[in-house]
């Protein structure tokens, strides 16, 4: 008989390791724990995988997230046992939200321990509730054929289901009693039964292509040929694989129905591609009461997520009856329950469908062009704003976008970056990737998962955040070591949270130390500090000239940098209402 160093829970793990790389998955995401120890040296054994040892779980979650963003699949994220699987939840939130695909592996204790009071034990059995795709127990290790056999399946399975039918999470439970360390042992029976599985390749799951239906596509090209004041409106979309196909595809369907495009800029339709009418400014242009009266849609054709728009928003209040047809391959995407129909398809698919069966538009309709005018009347409002000749919250958007590479990566942080990078960066044929967390609109992570897109990705990645977002994932910074250059983390130092400056709760409440002590909460921290410790290069800019000059030298070092943007407390709502005002100066701007 012959020696083995391993044991039936080494080979186990490692089966269900070699498994996953089978069904494609890359990125093993880890954290350090005792009962994951089979888990963790299957992964790192396992020569298709990287390793990405990272100590936070909240934080390995996040980074886990942004690498499915970049990709478009799912990496693994491994942990210990107890509580260290509920540092997952956010970021599981996350992707259910958004459709994001991701594998959530916990190793758990025996079933003889649960119920016990043993020591870092919980119930984990659908930690994550209704918010994961799918759900396994991979179970105690046993040496019998079905019980390897289905090691395989359940891996395949889970990896599967992490996109399709519907992407997103999947949780694995897998249990191990100890030892968990290797042991050497004599003569292991089950040991051929092994060896035949790791020799034959995983189930091979091959999804459906789900194509848009042809009387569909027809009753809505015809629509569209009727529509004389019809938009085409895009909400956050995910970086996918091929944006610019989506981008071409949109475009072309904008040029052949000659509807004004509205596109977010988490869309992936702001940046990049020229040609049709796009509206920069269309949040403000559309909360005109003036304006939106006197432009209601005949037609409404919604490309991805729900739009995060207020101004849109309002307009679709105020036109109820409007036929609007949502356009998205998943979830239920209509917030107002209100939709004529939705479409089950790719954006993509269905534009291509639209544009294959629309003439030519000889020349652009009033109707466009008044959206045009419109445009160019917010835009010259946004264009005096940052004329300020101070570095605002505004100002601090467009240098960003303006200092990004071609082509790289741009990460949005949520609350008020995400709104300033809406008003203040106009469409333009530069191309870039926007990823953001609209799902559920936290800032939670927000570091981590741009590092986590940086890891995976070959372009550049900047992230655009606000100063509490940066300390709700400080520690993320980190893993700036671990991942390739150049990465640039700006943080806009306003002052804690400002968002609330432009709720109703700000003209609700008349005591501004009250405001201040329990909703903006400023942070006096000294960022040069953060960045020493994580060993970033850092900046801190408070005039314009200042921010120029330090992106130019982030974007052109090899390293990770983290620039300080100081802008005025408060600054931005003022100016916000100043750009809400636009339509309201009567002289001819265009």
């Amino acid at each position: 008989m012959t020696s083995a160093l391993g044991g039936l829970h080494i080979e186990w793990a490692r089966l269900f390791v070699h498994a996953l790389a089978d069904a494609g998955i890359r990125d093993v995401v880890l954290s350090p724990g005792s009962r994951s120890t089979p888990l963790v040296l299957a992964a790192a054994g396992e020569a298709r995988v990287r390793c990405h040892p990272i100590v936070d779980e909240r934080s390995a979650a996040f980074f886990a997230l942004g690498q499915a963003r970049a990709t478009g699949r799912p990496s693994a994220l491994v942990c210990t046992s107890g509580t260290a699987g509920a540092h997952h939840l956010p970021a599981v939130i996350e992707a259910h939200q958004t459709h994001t695909p991701l594998l959530v592996v916990t190793a758990d204790r025996p079933w003889e321990l649960q119920d016990a009071a043993a020591a870092q034990t919980i119930d984990q059995v659908k930690l994550f509730g209704g918010f994961v795709r799918h759900f396994a127990e991979l179970g105690v290790p046993d040496d019998t054929p079905g019980a390897l056999a289905a090691v395989t399946r359940i891996a395949a399975q889970a990896a599967f289901r992490t996109t399709w039918p519907t992407p997103g999470p999947v949780h694995v439970n897998a249990r191990f009693r100890k030892p968990l360390e290797p042991v050497r042992r004599d003569g292991e029976p089950w040991r051929a039964e092994l060896d035949l599985l790791l020799a034959r390749p995983a189930p091979r799951a091959v999804a459906p292509r789900a194509i848009p239906d042809d009387s569909v596509i027809e009753a809505l090209a015809e629509r569209c040929a009727r529509a004389e004041r019809g938009l085409i409106v895009c909400g956050p979309a995910p970086l996918g694989p091929d944006p610019e196909r989506l981008r071409e595809a949109v475009l072309e369907l904008a040029r052949r129905t000659g509807f004004p495009l509205l596109a977010e800029a988490t869309s992936q339709l702001r940046f990049g591609g020229a040609g049709p009418t796009r509206c920069s400014v269309f949040g403000a242009i559309l909360a005109s009461p003036a304006f939106a009266a006197a432009h209601g849609a005949d037609l409404i054709l919604e490309l991805g997520a729900p739009p995060t728009s207020a101004g849109y928003a309002r307009y679709l209040a105020a036109s109820p009856d409007c036929p609007r047809f949502v356009v998205a391959p998943h979830g239920w995407n209509d917030p107002t329950s209100r939709a004529t129909a939705l479409v089950m398809a790719e954006p993509v698919d269905v534009a291509r469908a639209l544009s294959a069966r629309l003439g030519e538009r000889p020349r652009p309709s009033a109707w466009a062009e008044a959206f045009a005018a419109a445009d160019r009347r917010a835009l010259a409002v946004v264009e005096a704003e940052l004329a300020s000749g101070v570095l605002t919250e505004g100002l601090v958007a467009r240098s960003v976008v303006h200092a990004c590479p071609a082509g790289s990566l741009l990460a949005i942080g949520n609350s008020l970056p995400v709104r300033h990078l809406d008003t203040y960066c106009p469409a333009g044929d530069r191309a870039l990737g926007v990823l953001h967390q609209r799902g559920a609109s936290g800032i939670d992570g927000l570091v981590s998962g741009a590092l986590g897109a940086r890891s995976v990705s070959a372009s550049p990645v900047t992230l655009l955040l606000g100063d509490l977002s940066l300390l709700h994932d400080l520690g993320g910074l980190a893993l700036a070591r671990e991942v390739p250059g150049p990465f640039v983390a700006v943080v806009v130092q306003n002052g804690g949270g400002r968002i609330f400056d432009q709720l109703p709760l700000a003209g609700a409440i008349d005591a501004p130390a009250l405001m201040e002590r329990c909703f903006t909460m400023p942070q006096p921290l000294d960022l040069a500090h953060a960045a020493a410790l994580f060993g970033m290069a850092f900046a801190r800019a408070s005039t314009p000239p200042e921010l120029a000059d330090a992106l130019a030298r982030a974007h052109a070092g090899s390293g990770a940098t983290l620039i300080e943007a100081v802008v005025l407390p408060g600054d931005a709502r003022l100016r916000a209402a100043r750009i809400q005002r636009w339509d309201q100066d009567s002289s001819d701007q265009d």
